[in-house]
């Protein structure tokens, strides 16, 4: 169900947002496993969601990269936010309401767009829940406990978005039991698995990223889905 109020998108089911940066054909490929889900476009995330053969109900941002608007049938919105103070993806993420937000086309291609989309995680307000899934990594957005089964001996890292302290982890090579992490002073790059259930419990804090190889993508939609 969607719900509008004012260019408020409000949904009762996770959503899937399309961005515009350069996305491989197996990444594309993840949308399939979405199927159902109601779609979005953060500008000219549009083009990556006509990869997938998929309608977005809306097209959110100032509008100057999508391409063919006209052609689009009249009942997929567009919400036009103007303004170069925030980027499509923080526009998108101010008007969205849902259970979770997966994003696709935000952490490829060009390094301050990257960037960018990590400032926008770390300056929410809430405690949405975010997977943004790129090329290389998959990156899940939280404030509460994580916990996946994941492959021993995989890459994990966790990223603080803010000042965040960790109260315990298991299944890490290098436990976060009572770590402080900032950026600037530490963070918790390269981990790895070694017990294919892993969890963290955070403490107090404005939220960390766990980012995790391409090939978890199934294991982090799935812990994603079990936080909403």
């Amino acid at each position: 169900m969607t719900q509008q109020h004012n260019h408020q998108l409000s949904f009762t089911s996770p959503v899937l947002l399309f961005g515009a940066a350069p996305v491989m054909p197996s990444t594309l490929d993840c949308a399939k496993q979405m199927a159902g889900w109601p779609v979005l476009a953060a500008d000219g995330g549009l083009e990556n969601a006509r990869k997938c053969g998929l309608l977005p109900q809306a097209v959110i941002g100032d509008m100057d990269s999508a391409h063919d608007l006209d052609q689009l049938p009249a009942a997929v919105q567009r919400i036009t936010l103007s303004g170069q103070d925030d980027t499509d993806f923080e526009k998108s993420l101010r008007i969205i309401s849902a259970p979770l937000i997966v994003g696709i086309g935000f952490l490829d291609g060009r390094f301050d767009h990257a960037l960018a989309a990590l400032d926008t995680l770390a300056r929410l307000p809430d405690d949405q829940p975010i997977l943004l899934v790129g090329n290389h990594d998959v990156l899940l957005r939280l404030r509460g406990d994580f916990s996946a089964a994941l492959p021993v001996a995989s890459r994990l890292s966790v990223w603080p978005l803010g000042r965040q302290h960790f109260l315990a982890s298991t299944g890490l090579e290098w436990p976060l039991d009572d770590i402080h992490m900032a950026f600037g002073t530490r963070t918790g790059t390269s981990n790895r698995v070694i017990d294919q259930s892993v969890s963290i419990q955070p403490a107090t804090g404005d939220g960390y990223a766990v980012i995790a190889p391409f090939d978890a993508f199934d294991a982090m939609l799935d812990a994603a889905m079990r936080i909403t």
